[in-house]
């Protein structure tokens, strides 16, 4: 451990933490983007001046040219003689909602000072907050996070590596996506097998609202949705596939909602289930690019949610080892837990979970 003071150092930390000033600063400009149709329309409209744009958005033009700057300025346009360009790589990323890559709507508004306010109280207290809390607009920025994947190879990659699932879902099985949160996957596995029976289940009704309207807007009449939590699968029997995408470290009781899962599947049922690709910690995580936005989001999120009730296990982002799912599941009585990784998904880990 150093203790000397070494001033190369001291001015990279110092770039540093503006970087991360940078960081949240631009999250805004980019949400003001997507909030103002800002990037719609100069995708649409190649080499537009801030004149042009202003008039086409109805903006003002002295408000819209500084936002131009800012996002030339990040490199997410090409600027020349007072015409600015989206870079192809802002395009599919920012305005191409069905691109694998898309990214968009991760930039919602930022979190707020109530937020702040009640994650410092949490440190306090012990108690955070659940994701419903946090207002709708988490609700949309969480599914956000995983809909490009979800969209693209959920059905075709990641179900269809389960043997046999594809056919006995075109046959016509009962799905149950529990977690479903704004009902990406749900859609895209009840759009892909219409003689399924696809349930969504949520704590949070800002999340069944959103999911509600996706699937009345897709006019997907083999889905429906309901509020509710791991207990209430006690009502269901004989699914055939539980899904659970990206939700069990969230839990404040993963063991109980793990018995739970078990209660609710059919004797050759599959509980599928993704979460983060941790690989224990600090020091074994290091591996992982984007490793301090995933401790953060524990602490304002993830960690957040499963320290939400008195005792609750806290297993935050990272928290989801091999090891400890394999306790957990020995624990409810599964037979077999199969891990497996996916190329176009590098951020999960997917287990295979049988009876």
């Amino acid at each position: 451990m150093r203790t000397e003071l070494d001033l190369d150092k001291l001015g990279q930390t110092v770039q540093q933490l503006y970087g991360f000033k940078q960081g949240e600063v631009m999250s805004a400009i980019v949400h003001l983007g997507n909030r103002l149709g800002l990037f719609d329309a100069l995708a649409a409209n190649d080499g537009a001046t801030s004149d042009s744009l202003a008039g086409t958005t109805g903006l003002h033009e002295r408000w819209v040219r500084e936002w131009l700057h800012a996002i030339a300025a990040a490199d997410l346009a090409e600027h020349e003689n007072g015409r600015f360009n989206l870079t192809p790589e802002a395009k599919a990323t920012l305005t191409e909602p069905d691109h694998p890559a898309a990214v968009g709507g991760v930039f919602g508004p930022p979190i707020t000072h109530r937020e702040i306010d009640r994650t410092a109280e949490a440190f306090a207290t012990g108690i955070g907050m659940t994701w419903d809390e946090h207002g709708a607009d988490t609700c949309h920025f969480q599914a956000a996070m995983g809909a490009a994947g979800q969209k693209t190879w959920l059905v075709p990659v990641i179900l269809d590596s389960i043997a046999g699932m594809s056919d006995r879902l075109a046959a016509g099985a009962t799905v149950v996506d529990i977690g479903c949160g704004a009902g990406v996957a749900a859609s895209a596995i009840a759009a892909a097998y219409p003689a399924s029976t696809v349930i969504g289940m949520d704590p949070s009704g800002h999340a069944i609202e959103a999911a509600q309207a996706r699937a009345t807007e897709a006019g997907l009449t083999n889905l429906s949705y309901r509020q509710g939590v791991f207990d209430d699968l006690e009502d269901l029997d004989g699914v055939d596939l539980l899904l659970t995408l990206d939700v069990i470290h969230d839990l404040p009781r993963p063991g109980d909602a793990v018995r739970a899962a078990r209660s609710c599947l059919a004797d050759d049922g599959v509980w599928f289930v993704a979460d983060i690709k941790t690989r224990g910690g600090l020091e074994d995580n290091r591996k992982i690019p984007v490793l301090p936005l995933m401790y953060g989001m524990s602490i304002l999120y993830c960690m957040s949610s499963a320290m939400s009730e008195p005792g609750g296990a806290g297993l935050g982002t990272l928290g989801l080892t091999e090891g400890v799912f394999g306790e957990l599941t020995a624990a409810a009585g599964f037979g077999s837990v199969d891990a497996r990784e996916f190329d176009v998904d590098p951020l999960n880990r997917y287990f295979e979970v049988r009876v």
